[in-house]
């Protein structure tokens, strides 16, 4: 796009030496030897095939070319810097990051670490959304969207967050009526209605057989960690999802029976090549809250 555009070092090191008219005031204002500041002058004269210095009795003269072209070069270099400046020092506040997860991940794992990412950048405007419907970024204007899926997102830029471990999970009062794991045929099986099968494939991963019919079906995990709290009956929850209730005693797991489901969770955004600075905040931000949860002791997926 720009095939006369010299080398900018060659342009900076000219200049320098153009306005101070001495390569050794030159070297000294860039913090490089004068050596190098020669170095430069000649590649740039070299690239346009002319003289810029006439070096007379250890005296620095300009030539009438390098006069002409001083202005010119002064001028590229401050609005160079003047961008620079602009863009370095432009408010946070002016601009905004809109992001659409999961509303259960949303609910459990993402709003009450999020004072976090505000802290380190308070200047930033964050416009949280909550959504399980599939993105489409040539329709919408999110900038980062956090799904769930059982294979790795194509046509998007995409960063898996974790796997899904399942926890069985239910309150202390129903656990202390449960003696093995096939006591949850007595429990009423709370069921994820948008993973129909999700118990299927958690009883086929842990070789236990459901036979109750008793279920009570909610849309997210946030309801079922609810109705979970509540007595309502046994619930699978990512265990990313329920930390706060394990720790306060309100939800236990009765039995082990580890389960990777077959979805994991990845961060989408639109294809580029560069990443907005905005965006590559939130991005290294979520995956250090991700991080604890990326590694499982468990073996590999159970599939379903």
């Amino acid at each position: 796009m720009f095939p006369n555009l010299p080398p900018l070092n060659a342009l900076r090191s000219f200049e320098s030496a153009a306005r101070n008219v001495s390569f050794t005031r030159a070297a000294k204002e860039l913090f490089v030897t004068h050596g190098a500041i020669s170095k430069q002058v000649k590649i740039l004269e070299i690239h346009l095939g002319l003289t810029l210095f006439l070096r007379q009795h250890c005296k620095l003269l300009l030539t009438d070319e390098a006069k002409l072209y001083l202005p010119h070069v002064q001028a590229a270099l401050q609005t160079l810097d003047n961008a620079t400046q602009a863009i370095q020092t432009k408010p946070l506040r002016q601009q905004s990051l809109a992001i659409n997860v999961l509303p259960s991940l949303t609910i459990s794992l993402l709003i009450p670490r999020l004072g976090d990412f505000k802290s380190r950048y308070p200047n930033l405007y964050v416009d949280l959304s909550s959504s399980d419907l599939p993105v489409d970024f040539a329709t919408c204007e999110y900038d980062i969207v956090i799904r769930s899926a059982t294979s790795h997102p194509q046509g998007v830029n995409a960063i898996k967050l974790m796997d899904e471990d399942l926890c069985l999970v239910c309150s202390p009062l129903l656990a202390s009526q449960m003696h093995s794991i096939n006591d949850i045929n007595k429990m009423t099986l709370l069921k994820h209605t948008l993973r129909p099968k999700l118990w299927h494939a958690w009883a086929k991963g842990v070789d236990v057989q459901i036979t109750t019919d008793r279920k009570y079906g909610m849309a997210h995990f946030s309801m079922l960690l609810q109705a979970a709290v509540n007595h309502m009956g046994v619930a699978l929850i990512p265990r990313a999802f329920i930390e706060k209730q394990l720790a306060d005693g309100s939800l236990v797991i009765p039995f082990s029976a580890p389960f990777i489901s077959p979805y994991c969770y990845y961060l989408l955004m639109p294809n580029s090549i560069n990443l907005s600075f905005k965006v590559q905040a939130f991005v290294d931000w979520i995956l250090e809250v991700f991080a604890p949860y990326r590694n499982y002791p468990q073996s590999g997926k159970n599939s379903g």
